[in-house]
């Protein structure tokens, strides 16, 4: 087996495709002592959707899409030489790896509170598994993992050339606008943001605007890349 066949970064969700597939089976014996058959044609139809928000959750897991996803995010922030990074909400480190991957000379810190109980998480969302994703990966030399929460960053103001933030934005239900706020104070006077977003991007960039940042781009994938929003913008 090669390394990048040990490469894993995880399942999407794994708490919420557990409720998903509870939810399959539930309809399913409520289908079957269901005399109705309206009842049973609306559970049909549940059971169909459940299956669809599985196959697709099961789809943006597949490791050679992340890669590509992270892959493309990277590119579209174009990190330089000799910068130090952040990767906010780090999981498995695949951002991570994919920013000491794109300069020969750089160092990314990745955070995380790999709390198990997130419900947007990644199954094996543990620091042990991003530091060993490093490894393989041939650039654990040029990473470093802490826990820390996003809302109350333990660094100093203007830290950071690069801050990244994949596929975690729209999981902050409380507190987004702290994280927000914390991001712009740890970027660097000319530093970059970059993040990925399926919320409506006037919405965060409305956000971004007010604390400071400015001069912003945007990048939709399509469909089969995953659909969502890159937003880049600069301190």
């Amino acid at each position: 087996m090669t390394e990048e066949e040990n490469v894993s970064y995880g399942v999407y969700s794994p708490l919420i495709l557990s409720l998903l597939l509870f939810g399959i089976i539930l309809c399913f014996i409520l289908y079957l002592i269901a005399n109705d058959l309206v009842v049973r044609y609306v559970f049909t139809v549940i059971v169909i959707a459940l299956a669809i928000i599985i196959g697709l959750l099961f789809y943006e897991s597949t490791t050679p899409l992340r890669v590509k996803k992270s892959t493309l995010l990277v590119e579209f922030a174009q990190p330089r030489e000799n910068s130090l990074m952040l990767d906010v909400g780090t999981g498995r480190g695949l951002v991570a790896i994919s920013l000491a991957k794109a300069c020969k000379k750089c160092k990314v810190i990745g955070i995380d509170t790999w709390s198990p109980f997130c419900l947007s998480g990644v199954s094996g969302n543990t620091m042990e598994h991003a530091e060993e994703n490093t490894k393989i990966e041939g650039v654990a030399h040029k990473i470093k993992f802490q826990q820390a929460d996003a809302r109350k960053l333990p660094f100093d103001d203007n830290t950071f050339d690069l801050v990244a933030c994949h596929d975690v934005i729209d999981t902050l239900l409380i507190g987004r606008d702290e994280a927000l706020a914390e991001i712009y104070r740890v970027t660097k006077k000319g530093g970059k943001f970059v993040f990925s977003t399926a919320l409506p991007k006037y919405v965060l960039v409305k956000k971004l605007s007010k604390l400071g940042f400015k001069r912003f781009q945007s990048m939709r994938l399509s469909i089969k890349e995953g659909g969502t929003t890159y937003v880049l913008c600069r301190k």
